[in-house]
């Protein structure tokens, strides 16, 4: 039987996880400590070898959730892959006890992930995860409303205002990811947003994706309205848009229970979130669940 041995990345290591993991941006990879808005550690790369092969991987970084009424990091889990003839053998539960330990060390609330594998939902549930949520979606139609809410499109010079609308929604959902530090809509992705106004005033924003080689039709998630009502919100870009769009929600969202209201059928997909609390069970009575 052959002996598995685990550790944390140690300088050396790239050329064999790069080997493992063959479609990964072997530029960034190399470069993956030196970026200023990443915290990623060695600590947090965990490694799993067979001699001097690599049969095993996972990676965790710290990220910021507004939770129990402040910031607090959690370990995302960003990446896990074990190879298909080394699985069955404890390697991924291993891998993952070793993370989440050096998230217990670090001091971090808890940890959170996605996948769209039932294995690995199985895998997470088995080493203390569980589930937040599951992604829905559903297409609205056009619609004919008296709305005065009126969707534009985003100013570059909007950002910072766009940052504070998030920041507010980061404390009634969870979970958000939001950095202080770090603007959601800048001027590489400005186009793929638009902002709701009610008459000059900003009240909101949503990432609004037109048609693409990935998809023929127009999507959009979840609008970022703190004031509004939920009903107002919908109704304002069924107005909007001329053709139907695809609306991306989850469980437990802010507008899942207005989209039934309004007869919109909300299909469920594979992909969920799951996190795991470090200490304290973490209290989400009085949150929304956001994708």
């Amino acid at each position: 039987m052959c002996k598995i041995t685990y550790r944390h990345w140690q300088p050396g290591d790239d050329d064999a996880i790069l080997a493992f993991l063959p479609n990964t941006n072997e530029e960034w990879f190399r470069n993956k400590f030196d970026y200023p808005d990443d915290m990623l550690e060695p600590e947090g790369i965990r490694l799993a070898f067979v001699d001097n092969k690599v049969v095993g991987y996972v990676m965790g970084d710290p990220e910021a959730r507004f939770i129990e009424e402040k910031q607090q990091n959690f370990g995302y889990v960003s990446a896990m892959f074990v190879a298909p003839d080394m699985r069955r053998k404890g390697i991924a539960s291993r891998l993952m006890h070793d993370l989440i330990a050096y998230f217990k060390s670090s001091g971090f609330r808890g940890s959170i992930l996605d996948t769209d594998d039932e294995g690995a939902i199985q895998l997470y549930k088995k080493v203390g995860y569980k589930l937040i949520t599951r992604e829905l979606q559903t297409i609205i139609n056009p619609t004919k409303h008296n709305s005065l809410l009126k969707w534009t499109h985003v100013d570059i010079n909007e950002s910072k205002h766009l940052h504070k609308l998030r920041e507010r929604w980061s404390k009634s959902h969870f979970p958000v990811r939001w950095n202080p530090d770090e603007m959601e809509v800048d001027q590489s992705n400005i186009n793929d947003y638009r902002v709701l106004r009610s008459d000059r005033t900003i009240i909101g924003y949503v990432d609004w994706s037109t048609p693409s080689r990935k998809s023929s039709i127009n999507k959009l998630t979840d609008p970022i309205v703190p004031d509004v009502d939920p009903l107002d919100v919908i109704r304002s870009l069924q107005q909007e848009i001329d053709e139907p769009t695809e609306w991306q929600t989850c469980e437990g969202s802010r507008y899942e229970d207005s989209l039934r209201s309004l007869g919109y059928k909300l299909q469920s997909i594979n992909n969920v979130s799951m996190y795991l609390s470090i200490g304290k069970e973490i209290d989400l009575t009085n949150h929304h669940r956001c994708i």
